[in-house]
């Protein structure tokens, strides 16, 4: 009886030391956000919440914080977009070798991004005009639409391929069946494919470093200012970028787990 006491209450005082852990960045960062301070630290000696309208009046770290999601969102759209098809095929086609063509199309995640930045580099050489934006979405594609298609291939490999045979016994053809019982049927996967390459891309910094030529992203806006003094405006838009990733991730996992309960029970 004392050893399942002892586990009782070992195993939810480690969980919340891991939680504390994981999430005590996160709160310094919120934290400072609110610090009157110029200079932001320990202790506090008094609150403001001007930092947060400072940081929204600024047009350069605004202007930074827009590239961002529109690269990481385009990114984010054409990697899901490659990846779907591609992980139909290994998940509902026989392929010859399918262990190592998993192991080649993983080579972008497990790759260092310091080789990856450096390789994309020499490679945009051949094409210099494409250095800045378009290099960095296409970065971005290569290296999320890696997990994107093992993630899809997950799906399409638990996916009941009897309701497409259903659905053209009924009449529709390839087109239809994928429109209207495919994609239905996979969109909470494809939600959660979409908002992880989209996360992963927004906050990139080493292989956008690489390409971005005159283009300045968020982190390398961050990464610049960590060369002086941080101003007390990166803690107050970081909070923010937090709420809001926060909030749209909670958005989408009660969406998520609504659309899988529903697919249970029919």
């Amino acid at each position: 009886m004392k050893r399942l006491s002892a586990a009782g209450w070992a195993l939810p005082l480690y969980s919340v030391l891991l939680y504390a852990f994981l999430y005590l960045p996160i709160a310094v960062i919120v934290l400072f956000a609110f610090d009157a301070k110029a200079i932001p630290g320990l202790p506090l000696t008094a609150f403001t919440t001007d930092w947060f309208g400072a940081s929204l009046a600024d047009g350069r770290l605004v202007g930074s914080l827009l590239t961002s999601i529109r690269l990481a969102l385009l990114a984010a759209v054409l990697s899901t977009a490659l990846a779907m098809p591609a992980a139909m095929v290994l998940a509902w086609r026989p392929v010859r070798m399918k262990s190592l063509v998993l192991c080649l199309v993983l080579g972008p995640v497990v790759l260092p991004q310091l080789v990856l930045g450096l390789g994309l580099t020499v490679l945009f050489r051949a094409a210099p005009d494409l250095v800045g934006q378009p290099a960095i979405v296409l970065a971005h594609t290569t290296m999320t639409s890696s997990y994107a298609t093992l993630m899809l291939y997950s799906r399409f490999l638990g996916f009941r391929r009897s309701y497409i045979e259903a659905a053209m016994n009924l009449g529709a053809n390839e087109f239809v069946a994928f429109r209207e019982v495919v994609l239905p049927l996979i969109a909470p996967a494809l939600v959660a494919v979409l908002l992880l390459a989209f996360t992963d891309a927004f906050g990139e910094f080493v292989v956008a470093w690489f390409l971005a030529g005159f283009t300045e992203t968020l982190p390398i806006a961050i990464w610049t200012s960590l060369r002086q003094v941080i101003s007390p405006k990166i803690y107050a838009l970081s909070a923010l970028v937090i709420v809001a990733t926060l909030a749209i991730s909670v958005s989408a996992q009660i969406w998520i787990l609504g659309q899988s309960r529903r697919e249970s029970e029919h």
